[in-house]
């Protein structure tokens, strides 16, 4: 069953609760640092999922995590995803939930309001990379339309592994709105 989640621009608020959520699954994360680059620069666009929390409950994650938490109470950051622009295309640069809440549809969400913002952007074009072996992440690019490009050797460190990059070249086809738009259906 999907998880019910409200999808927001992120903000400077979201870093902290972004930065655990990293820590958790990516081997080399992003410092505080580059996050406030990040949010200052024109040509990135970062988003956030967020769901309620049932505070004071018997959820141990709702009350281990004060730094997951989103900017107001009762709510909480459960997974990231952002993008660049880069001359009339965007690339995907990063997609992470919370291991807590993985297989409940927030990757796929996260990743339709990124490439909804893609196409209000007018770019025609979207790229990302992928551990090679990370076959459920393909699986979930593949069926948005993303297309395999090739192979970029040892492209992510700790540990070190191949990327697979993949596209959606004409992401301003009508087949890709509809492919989408029924993948968007599904998670009702």
């Amino acid at each position: 069953m999907p998880l019910d989640v409200r999808i927001e621009q992120m903000t400077v608020h979201h870093i902290s609760a972004v930065m655990a959520i990293d820590e958790q699954g990516y081997g080399d994360p992003w410092s505080a640092t580059t996050w406030y680059k990040e949010m200052g620069d024109p040509d990135r666009l970062h988003l956030v999922a967020i769901t309620d929390t049932e505070l004071g409950g018997d959820n141990k994650a709702d009350n281990r995590a004060d730094d997951r938490q989103g900017d107001r109470q009762g709510e909480r950051v459960v997974g990231h995803a952002g993008l660049l622009y880069l001359a009339g295309m965007a690339h995907v640069s990063n997609v992470a939930v919370d291991p807590e809440y993985q297989h409940q549809g927030v990757a796929t969400r996260l990743l339709i309001e990124l490439l909804d913002r893609v196409r209000a952007h007018g770019s025609s074009a979207v790229t990302l990379e992928a551990r090679a072996a990370n076959k459920r992440a393909h699986r979930l690019y593949s069926r948005l339309g993303f297309q395999p490009l090739g192979i970029t050797p040892d492209y992510y460190t700790k540990p070190s592994e191949d990327a697979l990059v993949m596209s959606i070249r004409y992401l301003d086809e009508p087949e890709v709105a509809e492919r989408i738009d029924r993948v968007r259906a599904a998670l009702k």
